[in-house]
């Protein structure tokens, strides 16, 4: 399979396993923490936050790759 075939392959996989991730954050199933020093701290809303940016970016990358129209680095 060519390059670009298997990062279209690969980007639709992790679009799948972030989608399920944010199912499960967004529905109170799972939540993310962290131990500052003082003790747990929530940090599922900015884990919801970078999911979402992060599937914004693979939709454009899948857009672009998928139509033909993808830019080269600089062009961004």
């Amino acid at each position: 399979m060519p390059a670009a075939g298997r990062f279209i392959a690969w980007s639709k996989q992790e679009r799948g396993t972030l989608q399920q991730q944010l199912e499960l954050l967004e529905s109170g199933k799972v939540r993310t923490g962290e131990d500052r020093g003082n003790g747990w701290i929530d940090t599922t809303d900015q884990s919801i936050s970078r999911i979402r940016e992060r599937l914004a970016e693979l939709e454009e990358l899948l857009t672009e790759a998928g139509s033909g129209t993808a830019s080269s680095p600089g062009e961004r």
